[in-house]
């Protein structure tokens, strides 16, 4: 059973070489030979358009090749245009520094720098040439598309059926990325630790690269009011195996602002974090300036305690209470 959910939801050719580009998805004038037929063919010929992929070959894909983390982390930097950030003082700016099998001349060493200084998750003794799986893949994928800003959507919570092979952390993502519809379930099985594929690989980033260009709103666009909101969840039963979460918010400062939320994170112990943003008023319109409220509604598996909490550039720290 589907349950509600709302979430928030970063050069070298060679084999799986990936040019960063500015992505511009439209008829593609290429054609890989091993492609024919393939449901993937129109998006990753795209890729190539776009020269964000490159082949085996000069016209050979290899679409059931398994991807490696170099050219992973390569694709997802490339295809997300994840950036470099600044350094300052005597900050690391070598791939080595963070990583013991990275060495700073390999054609991916820059893509794993610019991996880290988005957030990406890589452990420091990852391989670059070790198979990446298709859970490592969603979920480094997911980080880089939550490093370029918000995008609230209003979901539903998605039941896998081999869930349980999954981290918390990648169960999070892939929650994300179902709901945005970037990747999809086979028989409600999501195969987390088969290794992922060139073709499965180039048709996520496709997709998670039109959907950030669509809808995710950059982190500096936030204007939400400055305040230490204090918070309240409310939990009732919903239905079957639901629970209804009421989120209030105080302290706001007149009856124009209103709620979203932002996005849903599971925890351990059966603990859930709701994160939120504040809408501002209508501008065209009049409101008494008077301290007021808000609520937004949520939905949550049953057995799960809730607290709240901002997301970045909204406010200071919330207080959080939570009902039962």
């Amino acid at each position: 059973m589907n349950k509600p959910f709302l979430n928030h939801a970063t050069k070298m050719t060679i084999a799986c070489g990936i040019l960063a580009a500015s992505l511009s998805f439209g008829t593609s004038a290429f054609a890989f030979s091993d492609l024919k037929g393939d449901p993937a063919e129109a998006k990753i010929n795209a890729l190539h358009d776009a020269g964000i992929i490159n082949g085996v070959t000069s016209d050979k894909f290899a679409p059931k090749s398994k991807v490696t983390f170099a050219q992973g982390v390569q694709f997802i930097v490339s295809g997300l245009e994840l950036s470099s950030k600044p350094t300052s003082g005597n900050s690391p700016t070598k791939a080595s520094n963070f990583f013991d099998k990275v060495n700073d001349k390999a054609w991916y060493a820059s893509a794993f720098l610019i991996a880290k200084q988005n957030g990406l998750s890589l452990d420091k003794d990852v391989n670059p040439n070790g198979s990446i799986t298709r859970a490592q893949f969603a979920h480094l994928m997911t980080q880089a598309l939550l490093s370029k800003g918000d995008f609230p959507v209003t979901k539903m919570f998605v039941n896998i059926a081999d869930g349980s092979k999954l981290t918390a952390e990648e169960s999070n993502s892939l929650q994300i990325l179902l709901n945005t519809h970037i990747v999809t379930l086979e028989d409600s099985k999501f195969r987390p630790n088969d290794a992922v594929t060139r073709s499965e690989a180039a048709v996520w980033i496709h997709d998670a690269a039109e959907f950030a260009k669509r809808v995710i709103i950059p982190e500096d666009s936030s204007t939400a009011p400055t305040s230490n909101f204090e918070t309240e969840v409310t939990l009732e039963k919903a239905a079957e195996g639901v629970n209804k979460a009421t989120l209030t918010v105080n302290n706001l400062p007149n009856p124009g602002y209103g709620l979203v939320v932002e996005r849903i994170e599971f925890g351990k112990d059966k603990t859930a974090v709701i994160y939120f943003s504040v809408t501002e008023p209508d501008p065209d319109k009049m409101y008494p300036q008077v301290i007021s409220k808000a609520s937004v509604v949520t939905y949550l598996p049953d057995g799960y305690k809730a607290s709240a909490q901002p997301v970045k550039g909204t406010s200071s720290p919330a207080s959080s209470s939570v009902i039962q």
